[in-house]
């Protein structure tokens, strides 16, 4: 193995086990937007960890410019896929997971919040923030 092999390894290895946590997120997550937070973090970094070891292993070649290309692509396609996929099944009003301890708070969005007891009348803890998530 020459020193580039020794070199893209590390970044192979790394891209593999990222994939590996990407597709037991996938698996074990309870609702949709979870799924999507884990395969849009993990698998996104997975695959260019291995495509950047791809690049190393080829050395300066014709294929690393190729491939070079294609890192650029995953960058940039796979968060923006996952956020208008997480967006759009917001939109449409897929239910949002809550844990069974936290069930008199939020459940679905565009419900109203639920004030923890105690809580100040008046006081938000998401003062400012309108349904969507964009400052006011």
């Amino acid at each position: 193995m020459t020193l580039m092999d020794w070199l893209a390894l590390p970044f192979i290895v790394g891209g593999a086990f990222f994939l590996f946590v990407s597709a037991v997120g996938l698996i074990r997550l309870p609702d949709f937007f979870s799924r999507a937070h884990a395969v849009g973090k993990s698998e996104t970094l997975g695959s260019l960890l291995i495509l950047i070891g791809l690049m190393l292993h080829h050395g300066f070649a014709l294929e690393s410019g190729q491939l070079l290309l294609v890192v650029i692509f995953v960058a940039v396609t796979n968060p923006t896929g996952i956020h208008a996929l997480s967006r759009a099944a917001l939109r449409a009003g897929v239910d949002i997971w809550v844990h069974p301890r936290d069930r008199g708070m939020r459940v679905r969005a565009g419900d109203e919040i639920n004030e923890p007891q105690g809580a100040e009348a008046g006081a938000s803890s998401e003062e400012g923030i309108s349904d969507t998530g964009d400052a006011r």
